[in-house]
């Protein structure tokens, strides 16, 4: 066997290739997407030497964000290249993209290998688990922003020391919580050889080099440094996503968040293989993906991308999965493929009954998920070519005023967009003709009015309040503005929203090439402000556990093109919602300081941001385990780590059977429908 020295000091990359392996249709690809980008993207980015050095550092940076692969001779290796890269791309050659991705294999098998025997000798060391328990000093530090690629051998060897304890410290700490509640006790062991079995699993599945994984990785790399969300879509990808937006999707029905220690699962279907099935939870963790027979292959620094393709496949076929679950439970599934219906993201509503200031209000909920639509991304969430967001919420607004409702609480909590079209629309449903959104992809901003388009449409009038986050973000943004602008509506919730008021374009790069998911042009609200960067912000601050996190918002993403401004369009006013936020403000925070609730949901909010704002781990158990128990109680642990969006594992007791928010559990909604009740009392309509 190799010691843990000889593994790690394998490696200044040796003399980067120099032979050009890029084929002729990755060449062709390289020329179509950069003409693309140069022609179509708002900014127009000029290909040059400081676009050079944007794509080396975003390259380098996808690979190893924690800064605990590459070292500082790997990084003078690749050096060189750093301002060259526009050449490479105007000669269509992705060579440095292959050679970051050799390197970066490299170093993977060393550093799983040292892990491994690292991992071994603690596992089979009596003494360990007293040493592991007893009182430490010190912090692992996975935010790569705060430290340098180590220089030599021994840094990174002790590095990764100071990794490997943090990882097993949190396991046996999770293990510990679980078991404390049967009164039993973690095997310190046990948990030892199951993290290097994670690590012999990420060694065993680098095999043969995927130089497809490696093309497709450095030109998302070049699509990126223009903006956050200009992507290349490789064909693989292109099946994957088209798959979603059609009714013969097939896959295992479940929603994932890549982290640093496999997949999590935020969602299960009910109604697809794995809801069936019954195994599988959110919050477990999948760290292994293969075929019905044979070893699975381990998803540590796999890119998501790949880990989809993985999962997803034909109906009727078979996916082994390898899972610790929430628990700590190991497990190996095996599922097979169907089509999956995502039925639960479609516009829902139901009466609700709020009791306050001695009066009975009968008020209306309607949560919309995404703005989907034919054709709609609407962040991967699909209900089928026939169904259209605005159609769907003009059926549930029917069924609400058939009941009588005196108001509207629409929630747009966690929906990040979808289609314009389908935004235009639905702010039809609750303001009179006039300009409704303004869009630049050129010189000048155009007013968008859709009213002709929509006559004899049945409107909503009655007072409303829209519900948002962090996690709202370009429909979302786009929608809700509109209702503030034209004093519809009040604005509860976050701060303020994601802030992304950029609109993309798909634009097919030739068969066999991919797709360019270009940024086209620039929302702007009606009066003139871009929801880009400043979002919308809430006129009543409730806050989610998301609106403490410092590392969400597009201001946060690196490459986030800056706030614009354009002239205002001219309109008038639909009602005057903005005149009451004075006396709901001074209402709501009295019921609130007398709330034990409310006082609860605070202390959770300043919890989540405690943890989601840590950059480090502790080497300490006990300390180690509190944070692990605050997180759990807080439900910090439910929120993703993985970059810079959200993306937050479900509370199943918090929802009900058709995956709506609960009254009682959900301290948000419980006081916006008292600011709605409180807004149709001061509206004159609940007399």
């Amino acid at each position: 066997m190799r010691t843990a020295i000889a593994v790690l000091s394998l490696l200044s990359v040796s003399a980067l290739a120099d032979d050009a392996r890029t084929t002729p249709l990755q060449a062709d690809t390289i020329a179509r997407f950069t003409g693309t980008l140069a022609t179509q993207h708002v900014a127009h980015a000029k290909l040059d030497d400081a676009m050079s050095g944007k794509i080396w550092q975003r390259l380098l940076e996808d690979y190893d964000e924690e800064k605990c692969y590459f070292t500082q001779p790997d990084i003078r290796a690749f050096e060189p290249m750093r301002d060259k890269l526009d050449d490479a791309l105007r000669a269509k050659d992705a060579s440095f993209g292959f050679d970051v991705y050799d390197a970066y294999v490299r170093r993977v098998r060393a550093c799983a290998a040292f892990a491994t025997n690292h991992l071994a000798r603690i596992a089979a060391d009596p003494a360990s688990e007293t040493a592991f328990r007893g009182k430490t000093e010190g912090e692992y530090t996975f935010a790569g922003d705060n430290r340098r690629w180590p220089e030599t051998d021994d840094e990174m060897r002790a590095l990764w020391k100071r990794k490997l304890r943090a990882e097993l410290l949190e396991r046996l700490a999770e293990a510990e919580l679980d078991k404390r509640k049967s009164g039993g006790k973690a095997a310190f062991a046990d948990i030892a050889r199951e993290l290097s079995d994670d690590y012999e699993q990420q060694l065993a599945s680098l095999g043969e080099p995927d130089l497809q994984e490696a093309f497709e990785r450095f030109m998302m790399a070049v699509g990126m440094v223009n903006d956050p969300h200009t992507l290349y879509l490789s064909p693989a990808m292109q099946k994957v996503l088209k798959a979603e937006l059609t009714l013969s999707f097939c896959g295992i029905g479940v929603s994932v968040d890549p982290r640093r220690s496999g997949l999590y699962v935020l969602e299960v279907k009910k109604d697809g293989p794995a809801g069936i099935d019954g195994r599988l939870k959110p919050g477990d963790r999948i760290v292994g993906i293969g075929k019905s027979s044979g070893t699975v292959k381990s998803v540590k620094g796999m890119s998501p991308e790949k880990a989809v393709r993985l999962i997803s496949g034909k109906k009727g076929t078979k996916v082994a999965l390898e899972v610790v679950a929430a628990s700590g439970a190991r497990k190996r599934l095996e599922l097979v493929r169907d089509t999956i219906k995502l039925e639960h993201a479609a516009a829902k509503s139901r009466v609700e009954n709020v009791a306050l200031n001695g009066r009975d209000f009968k008020l209306g909920y309607l949560r919309l998920p995404a703005f989907y639509g034919p054709d709609s991304i609407s962040l991967g969430l699909f209900l089928g070519a026939t169904r259209r967001a605005s159609t769907d919420v003009e059926v549930e607004l029917g069924r609400l005023s058939e009941a009588g409702v005196q108001g509207l609480a629409m929630d747009l909590r966690g929906n990040g967009g979808g289609m314009l079209l389908e935004t235009l629309m639905l702010g039809v449903l609750f303001v009179k003709g006039g300009p409704l959104a303004q869009l630049q992809n050129g010189d000048k901003a155009e007013v968008l009015h859709v009213s002709d388009l929509l006559l004899g449409v049945r409107r909503f009038d009655k007072p409303m309040v829209v519900l948002v986050d962090r996690a709202s973000a370009s429909a979302s943004e786009l929608l809700a503005g509109l209702l503030q602008d034209r004093g519809r509506a009040v604005i509860i919730g976050d701060r303020r929203t994601h802030g992304k008021g950029t609109m993309q374009g798909v634009l097919p790069l030739g068969r066999r090439r991919g797709e360019a998911v270009v940024t086209m042009g620039l929302f702007y609200r009606i009066t003139g402000s871009s929801t880009q960067i400043k979002g919308v912000e809430s006129d009543i601050a409730l806050p989610s556990i998301l609106d403490g996190i410092d590392r969400l918002g597009e201001n946060n993403l690196p490459g986030a093109l800056p706030w614009r401004k354009v002239d205002a369009a001219q309109f008038t006013p639909d009602g005057n919602a903005s005149s009451h936020v004075p006396e709901l403000a001074r209402r709501s925070r009295a019921r609130r300081a007398s709330s034990a609730a409310w006082r609860a949901h605070e202390e959770k909010v300043r919890a989540v941001a405690k943890s989601c704002n840590r950059k480090s781990m502790s080497l300490d158990y006990a300390t180690a385990k509190e944070r692990k128990r605050i997180d759990r109680e807080s439900g910090a642990d439910r929120i993703g780590r993985n970059g810079r969006k959200a993306s937050v594992a479900q509370d199943v007791e918090a929802l009900d059977k058709d995956g709506m928010p609960l009254r009682g559990k959900d301290a948000v909604l419980d006081e916006a429908l008292n600011v709605l009740a409180d807004l149709v009392e001061l509206s004159g309509d609940g007399a």
